[in-house]
């Protein structure tokens, strides 16, 4: 079972601590790095644990999961985030639609991160040859695991 956690940084933004069991996944302030990397890991549901109380989630996110996440949240800005997550949990990494530009880069950048033996779904092709800044620039929201 994966479960997310929630800490806040120093400058006050939630980041979501992704676990399988005690072995810690990946920590990172996008909610869209967080469903690409259960996408990746190939889970169907996710627990949601804040200082309220914890919630399981199914992936992609139902519409019965919505007001349980909600009454989860200690403050809007974890709102913004879980109803981001909720959102994202909607997206087929492998084949995103059109207009998503950013899912293949939060898709690459989640299975990086990720220890290979648990990736079940990785991209598709070859890394884009501009896979290496857009990594750089997407790093610097990662707190785990750190390069």
């Amino acid at each position: 079972m994966l479960t997310l956690l929630f800490y806040k940084n120093t400058s006050g933004a939630y980041v979501g601590d992704l676990y399988k069991g005690e072995q810690r996944l990946l920590a990172t302030t996008h909610p869209a790095t967080i469903a690409a990397a259960v996408f990746a890991l190939d889970e169907y549901s996710l627990e949601i644990k804040t200082d309220k109380g914890a919630h399981t989630m199914q992936f992609p996110c139902e519409d019965d999961d919505l007001m349980p996440l909600t009454l989860l949240c200690v403050e809007p800005s974890m709102v913004h985030f879980i109803t981001g997550l909720a959102t994202f949990s909607a997206t087929n990494f492998s084949a995103p639609p059109g207009f998503d530009k950013q899912a293949d880069i939060h898709f690459r950048t989640a299975v990086h991160h990720l220890p290979d033996e648990l990736v079940k779904n990785a991209p598709k092709g070859p890394v884009p040859k501009t896979f290496k800044a857009a990594l750089r620039e997407r790093n610097q929201f990662i707190y785990y695991p750190w390069e």
